[in-house]
């Protein structure tokens, strides 16, 4: 239960009373839940589109984001801006890796982010509204997945500590294995056989852009992490309306 809490606590604003103690192998073992967690986000996103649903699409789906915006507190869309003007930042490790962590937005992180945001506007839009309550669910919990999946398979890639270091150095293959059976049951429970189909295809570009980030600055951060998650949240809802 604890562990739920750690994770329930790091990735949405839901206040959950008493501080709980986020270091070492309680950070590590809580992504066990972060699919969980991204069924709670899903839950608040279909809850939104069904007392909406009154209201024409194109405003629907703006509050639909805005709401996904809100209850996650915008933390791994910090974390994409960082990234992207990390990686235009040049090929030098050292520099991406400064420049991320850099308090400063730059107008490539901003544009990226419109784009970001753009994009998995008018992909909801497009959602046959079969299985627009399915994407809304199961969206959020595979991009938390793809966390997982990048924790487990990347060192860090920082010299220097910090909580994101973290999840690197007490990660185990238990944390990963539960989460994929979640993912798993999850996505097989909501698209039957098509389910096979969304999550090979959302694995693969995870497993693709995790090779990529390794290659540019030798391992994940915090803010790839983030940046993975927006990524594999648009091609799942990509993959949903082609399904769909």
């Amino acid at each position: 239960m604890r562990n739920f809490v750690i994770a329930l606590r790091l990735l949405t604003i839901i206040p959950l009373g008493k501080k709980i103690d986020l270091k070492g192998g309680n950070l590590a073992s809580s992504t066990i839940f972060f699919p969980l967690v991204g069924i709670i986000i899903g839950g608040f996103l279909v809850l939104i589109n069904i007392i909406t649903s009154f209201l024409p699409s194109f405003i629907r789906n703006v509050l639909i984001m805005i709401g996904w915006i809100w209850i996650t507190g915008a933390l791994h869309l910090d974390g994409f801006v960082d990234t992207m003007d990390g990686f235009a930042a040049g090929e030098k490790r050292e520099n991406i890796l400064r420049v991320m962590r850099d308090s400063f937005v730059g107008a490539k992180g901003i544009i990226a982010l419109i784009c970001l945001l753009m994009l998995k506007f008018f992909i909801l839009l497009e959602i046959s509204a079969e299985y627009k309550n399915y994407a809304l669910l199961f969206s959020p919990a595979i991009g938390r997945y793809s966390m997982v999946i990048g924790t487990y398979l990347s060192p860090y890639a920082r010299k220097e500590g910090g909580m994101g270091k973290e999840f690197f150095n007490h990660k185990t293959i238990k944390d990963a294995l539960w989460s994929t059976i979640i993912v798993i049951i999850m996505g097989l429970f909501l698209f039957t056989l098509a389910g096979f189909y969304i999550i090979g295809l959302n694995l693969l570009v995870s497993l693709l852009l995790i090779i990529y980030i390794k290659k540019r600055i030798g391992g994940l951060t915090g803010d790839t992490l983030g940046a993975l998650n927006e990524i594999i949240e648009i091609t799942s809802l990509f993959s949903i309306y082609l399904v769909g």
